[in-house]
Parts: C-alpha cells; sequence; structure tokens
C-alpha cells in the first residue's frame, strides 16, 4: 500500500529510488524552492554512504526479535497498515486509555497518510526517517508510537492512579527547534497522556529553569519535550536531577530548522549525554521537511543503520504552498501598507457577514520580518475606531488582535498562541516565530508585509494557511522600491497582481479626491497611527534599515522617508546615528538624517504637526495648517458629508465641498490604476508560472 515505506536494505537513496521518478524534493537552497518535478532517478552523492547490506539488516533485525520478543504484554507487534485511530485498538495495537483520548477528547478519527505511515512502523519500534510537508498531522505521528512503546515495557503507567514518578525517570525526549513548537508538542503530549500516569514536562528557554525543575521535581516526568539550549543546560547540570539513565525513545522534530538555527553541537551534546545505545537500546524518530546533507550526517550520527524512510511526499501531489491562491499587492510607498491591510480585512470580514460563497471567518496572520514592524503594526490596528467615535465598535469586530514575537516573554507567547487558536475571527501580526512548525486552526488568510528573508522563508509562511484539507490564501504587499527584488526573489512562485484594493493605490504625495469608504479607511488608520508613541515608529524606522541593499539604497531611503512623512506626519525622517550610517553605507545618500535622536517624553506623533497624509502642516492630527485629516483649526477638515473630497489638498480635506484636485489630477477624479504596476489585467503574464517559467507572473 505504501511502497516507499517497506522494510528491506535501509537507505534513502533506495529508498527515493523505490518511489516514482518524479517525486518532488524540496531543498532548503532558493534555487530549488520551486518544487520542480525531478526527471531523474540519480542519487545524490550525499546519500550513497548510507547504504547497508542485507546482511546487516537482517542481522539488526534479529537482535530487535531477541531482545523485544519476550516482552509480551498483550500488545500486537505485526505490522498492520491502519488508516483508522479506532483500527488501533481494534487490533490491541495502542493502549485503550490513549485510543479514547484521541477519538473521543480531541475528535481525530482517521489518520493522515504520514500519521498511517509512521504510526505503524513507529509501534514496531524501529527508527524512522520521516520527510513530511508541513501540515500533515506529524505531531500525533511520533507522539503515539513514543506513548505506546512507554507503555508497553512499563504498563502500570496506563493508568493514572500509578502516577508517582522520579527526574530520572524519563523514557522519552523530544527536540525541536523553537519554545512555541516545543510548547505546541508539550500540549499534545499532555493531552494524549491524561488518562494514563504519564507526567510530561515542558523545557524551553524564557521560562524560569528553577520554576521547571520545582515542577519536575513534585511531579517527576516520563516524556521531556525542550529546545536544544534548555535541554543540554538541564541533562549536563548536575544538581538538577534531570536524568534519562532508561530512555526509549528520542525524537528531533524539523530536523533541517535544528541544523539551520545552528543548534548541531546542542544536540551532538545530548546524545553524548544520553545512554550508549548499546546499553540501552532506543528508537530515534527524524522528521524533516527537507533532506539536505546536514540531516543526511545527522541521520548517520544519530539513527540505527537499519531505519526506515518514509516519504509523504508522492507523484501528482500539491504543495501546500501551490494550492493556496496567492496574490501581490503594490503600493506606491510604504506608507499604503496598513490602510491596505485595513481594507482587506473589511472585505474579507463583510464577505463573510453577508454570507458569500466560500467566504470564511477571517483568521489572518500577517508577518513581517521586523519586531518593531510587529509592534507598531499591531499598536495600529488595537487603536482603530469606528467613524461613530471612541465609544464606536471596532471596526473589524468580532476580530481579536494580538501579536507574536520574540521579545514577548514565554508566558505572554503561550496566552497569545491559545487564544489565536480557539478564536474564530482574529489577526495575530508575527514575526517568524510562528513561520515554521506552528500549527494554528483555520487560517484563512497569511499577509506578509514587505519582502521576506527569503523564497524559503515566504513559502513557510504560507503554509500557516491551506493546512491538510483546508483552503486559505495567501498576500503578498510591497511597495515600488521593493519591485525588482520581489520579481528576483519570488519569480518562480505562483503569485498573481491584485489591484482589487483602492487603498494600495492611493499616492499619499498628491492631491487625490477619495471615495468615502476609502477616505474612512485612511482617516482611521491615520488617529490610529497618531496614538502611537513616537518612540516606536523610530523603532520601525530603523528597523527596516537592515533590510536595505546597497544597491537600492536610494530608493530604499527615499521609502521610508516617504514613510516617515506622508504615514506618521513627521516633518524631518528620524535620526540615524552617525557610527551606524556609517556601518550601512548611508552617510553619503540623499535624505538621510544622520545625528542622535533626541530624547524626550513621547508626545505621539513627535513634533511634527502633520499626520498621516500631511504635507508640513496637515495630514492625520496636525494642530493646524491648511489640509488633511483631523485638524483642528485648518480649512479643509475630514468630514461625511460628501462620498468624494480632496485628500490631502490645500485648500480642503476629505468631503471639502470646495476641493478642487482630485488623486491623479487637478481636474480628474479618483478614476485610473497606475501604471505599470505589477501588470495589468492584460499584462504580466501566465497564473501558473511556478513550474512553467523562470520570470516573475507580476
Amino acid at each position: 500500500m505504501f511502497n516507499v515505506c517497506r522494510r528491506g536494505p535501509a537507505s534513502i537513496s533506495r529508498a527515493l529510488s523505490s518511489a516514482a521518478s518524479t517525486t518532488r524534493i524540496l531543498s532548503t537552497r532558493p534555487a530549488s524552492l520551486s518544487l520542480i518535478n525531478q526527471t531523474t532517478t540519480r542519487i545524490p552523492t550525499e546519500t550513497r554512504w548510507l547504504h547497508i547490506s542485507s546482511a546487516l539488516r537482517n542481522q539488526q533485525a534479529g537482535y530487535r526479535t531477541e531482545e523485544r520478543g519476550e516482552e509480551n504484554l498483550g500488545f500486537q507487534h505485526q505490522p498492520r497498515d491502519v488508516t483508522k485511530f479506532q483500527e488501533l485498538l481494534d487490533h490491541n495495537m495502542v493502549h485503550p486509555n490513549v485510543i479514547e483520548t484521541i477519538t473521543k477528547g480531541m475528535g481525530h478519527h482517521t489518520m493522515t497518510e504520514v500519521q498511517t505511515m509512521t504510526i505503524n512502523q513507529g509501534l514496531l519500534g524501529t527508527d524512522i526517517v520521516a520527510q513530511a510537508r508541513t501540515g500533515t498531522g506529524k505531531t500525533l505521528g511520533f507522539l503515539i508510537p513514543t506513548i505506546q512503546n512507554i507503555l508497553r515495557v512499563n504498563p502500570e503507567l496506563a493508568h493514572r492512579r500509578n502516577a508517582r514518578a522520579r527526574p530520572s525517570d524519563i523514557r522519552a525526549i523530544i527536540i525541536s527547534p523553537t519554545r512555541e513548537l516545543a510548547e505546541q508538542i508539550g500540549v499534545e503530549a499532555k493531552k494524549l497522556c491524561q488518562n494514563t500516569g504519564l507526567k510530561v514536562q515542558m523545557a524551553v528557554g524564557g521560562n524560569s529553569k528553577r520554576m521547571m525543575l520545582q515542577q519536575t521535581l513534585r511531579e517527576g516526568c516520563h516524556i521531556l519535550v525542550g529546545t536544544p539550549g534548555r535541554l543540554q543546560d538541564l541533562l549536563s547540570d548536575e544538581y538538577s536531577d534531570i536524568r534519562a539513565p532508561k530512555l526509549t525513545t528520542l525524537v528531533l522534530d524539523e530536523a533541517d530548522r535544528l541544523l539551520d538555527d545552528g543548534f548541531s553541537r546542542e544536540i551532538e551534546r545530548i546524545i553524548d549525554l544520553l545512554p550508549n545505545r548499546e546499553h540501552v537500546d532506543r528508537q530515534t524518530l527524524l522528521f524533516s521537511a527537507t533532506m539536505p546533507k546536514e540531516v543526511m550526517h545527522l541521520v548517520r550520527d544519530t539513527l540505527k543503520p537499519d531505519f526506515e524512510f518514509v516519504q509523504a511526499v508522492k507523484e501528482g501531489d500539491v504543495a501546500t504552498h501551490e494550492k493556496v491562491p496567492q496574490s501581490i499587492i503594490i503600493t506606491p510607498g510604504i506608507e499604503n501598507f496598513m490602510p491596505a491591510l485595513l481594507e482587506l480585512a473589511k472585505r474579507e470580514i463583510a464577505r463573510y457577514d453577508a454570507r458569500e460563497p466560500g467566504a470564511k471567518p477571517f483568521k489572518a496572520i500577517v508577518y513581517f520580518t521586523q519586531t518593531a514592524n510587529v509592534t507598531l503594526a499591531h499598536d495600529i490596528f488595537a487603536g482603530l475606531r469606528a467613524s461613530g467615535g471612541l465609544f464606536g465598535k471596532h471596526p473589524l469586530h468580532p476580530a481579536s488582535i494580538s501579536c507574536m514575537h520574540g521579545q514577548l516573554t514565554q508566558e505572554g507567547r503561550t496566552r497569545v498562541s491559545e487564544r489565536f487558536r480557539r478564536a474564530e475571527s482574529a489577526i495575530l501580526f508575527s514575526s517568524d516565530v510562528t513561520a515554521r512548525g506552528m500549527d494554528f486552526p483555520n487560517v484563512s488568510h497569511v499577509v506578509q508585509i514587505g519582502l521576506p528573508p527569503s523564497a524559503e522563508q515566504y513559502v513557510h509562511r504560507i503554509g500557516r494557511t491551506g493546512r491538510g484539507d483546508k483552503t486559505g490564501e495567501g498576500f503578498i504587499i510591497v511597495d515600488k522600491s521593493q519591485l525588482q527584488a520581489a520579481r528576483k526573489m519570488l519569480r518562480r512562485l505562483p503569485i498573481t497582481p491584485d489591484k482589487s484594493l483602492e487603498s494600495a493605490a492611493v499616492d499619499m504625495t498628491k492631491d487625490a479626491q477619495l471615495p468615502k469608504s476609502v477616505a474612512e479607511t485612511l482617516s482611521q488608520v491615520g488617529e490610529a497611527t497618531k496614538m502611537v508613541p513616537r518612540r516606536s515608529k523610530v523603532a520601525a524606522y530603523m528597523a527596516y534599515l537592515g533590510q536595505i541593499q546597497k544597491g537600492d539604497a536610494r530608493d530604499g531611503i527615499q521609502a521610508l522617508n516617504q514613510w516617515s512623512r506622508y504615514g506618521w506626519g513627521l516633518e524631518q525622517p528620524p535620526m540615524i546615528a552617525p557610527t551606524l550610517a556609517q556601518k550601512l553605507g548611508l552617510t553619503k545618500i540623499p535624505g538621510v538624517n544622520v545625528g542622535r535622536e533626541p530624547r524626550e517624553d513621547d508626545d505621539f506623533g513627535g513634533r511634527s504637526s502633520g499626520g498621516f497624509g500631511g504635507r508640513s502642516s496637515g495630514g492625520f492630527g496636525g494642530r493646524g495648517g491648511s489640509g488633511g485629516f483631523g485638524d483642528r483649526g485648518g480649512r479643509g477638515e475630514f468630514s461625511d458629508r460628501g462620498s468624494s473630497g480632496g485628500y490631502g489638498g490645500r485648500s480642503g480635506g476629505f468631503g471639502d465641498r470646495g476641493s478642487s484636485g482630485g488623486f491623479g489630477g487637478r481636474g480628474g477624479g479618483f478614476g485610473g490604476r497606475p501604471s505599470g504596476s505589477f501588470g495589468g489585467r492584460g499584462g504580466g503574464g501566465d497564473r501558473g508560472g511556478y513550474r512553467q517559467r523562470d520570470t516573475p507572473s507580476f
């Protein structure tokens, strides 16, 4: 049934060869991110050393039979291709207390393909290397064999009444690259073990080591889930009492990312601290989305030579990011990002409220590369107010607003994660801490603001939606200064241009006449931006500096200065310290404001008199002047009396009846789309450019 999972001479090269010749293999190298069908079965040189003879496999299999054959505790060990969780109980493969939790408590009934492959093989005690895409349910794929193999050896732990344990009773260690993923696995493990006597503990950085040790000393531990640094710290600390002399299972989840993030030394040290496999037999389960040579070296050093290779990627499979419709929105400037995002959110919430066909509750993750911009965007959206005033309903009701980044405390991150998981409609502003491995149910949209660090990271972010059999949509919003870089980075991805958001096309440096709905969106963002402290804006400005490439420094600085003036209303852009400007090679770039940012109390917008869209005396929050939003004494205040009005005009603001200028020209109204932006409907290439073309479709 699953031919790549059959037992035989164990080698990745043979497992790959046994699959169809068009098997697609995801690489960590950007050049291979397109998942273009491989039309050859040529074996990579880095896999050749993995081959072992049939005699060695049979010898190792005989060793397993001799050692485990006497442990007949009532559970069947014969391999079976089960596809339902209930069948694990029917065939006496997994303890009833575990299956009851899965089917009744967690509501899972049918296994995913990855779960079928890994659970069936894992219950035999076989070492496994599994390559599976994100969102395939692999967490249960390694937790169920891990738990059941502990219960097979210690059947008394299957019942809660036998819940006594010591810190040195660890039977399984699960290593994860991030705190969020480790906690997610830990929560899942605790659910599975709630009707047994097994104790699960989590060891992650960011939490108090002392509190973790106190809890472990008090409760004991059978399954320890953690990040490499904290696990190494605990196992090497002679005073911690955390030991694993009877370890039966070691799990390495997201192995490629563990190595990408530089944890190879910590993993080696952890393995050195574990019992010698020659004295205490253990099962190793390694899961990875990709199989670069670094992972293969880890396989060689960690797993038994007769491991099973499970590849859940088959011919004709569609990658998660390929089945998700993706669009790119190009804006005149960075100052358009928040209005465009707000308009998108309003539109999708309205579609669901109207029960349009295919509409779902709006549950989105909005990604930024820098923490400072995550915080700024969150504060703006949290501060949005309806047109009805301070006591009006939030414009995005019922969606909740939250943020996630590395500077939150571990308790804060856990609280945010759980709230977002439970929410039906929500917006989570996030850095890349949630981009891999995190499983949030029913995410309808992933929106990426600005360029991601790489095409690979773009793919991982998109993978947060459209998971399993669910559907979703992906958007990336970039400004025109990032256009060429976007085309180069994302040229092989199936991205199409989107011009449906009117606020994304507004040129805020010019006079404009806009529809009422667009004016309202801009006004709401502007008023919320006005309330954000200056220090947050300066931090966001500085964070963006790190993304500016040397060849595009002039355009990048111009875009940032335009953002600070027309998005925040600052008369002068934030000052860049001389040492930083010199380090980034910006000292000779026009527009760079070199100096020391003055220390002063936050004045919610600084000393500038302009705000969103203001020229110098206008804009959101300006105290006086001749135009813009929210002027206290200006001649052109925002008004709802008209359906259109001048935007930032010198003699009129939104709704001003005397406005003489419109968007796109003094005598014109809001009519045209900017020419030459990411292709019109009649240009830009075909929609499926990921496999067929090397040039972008935008």
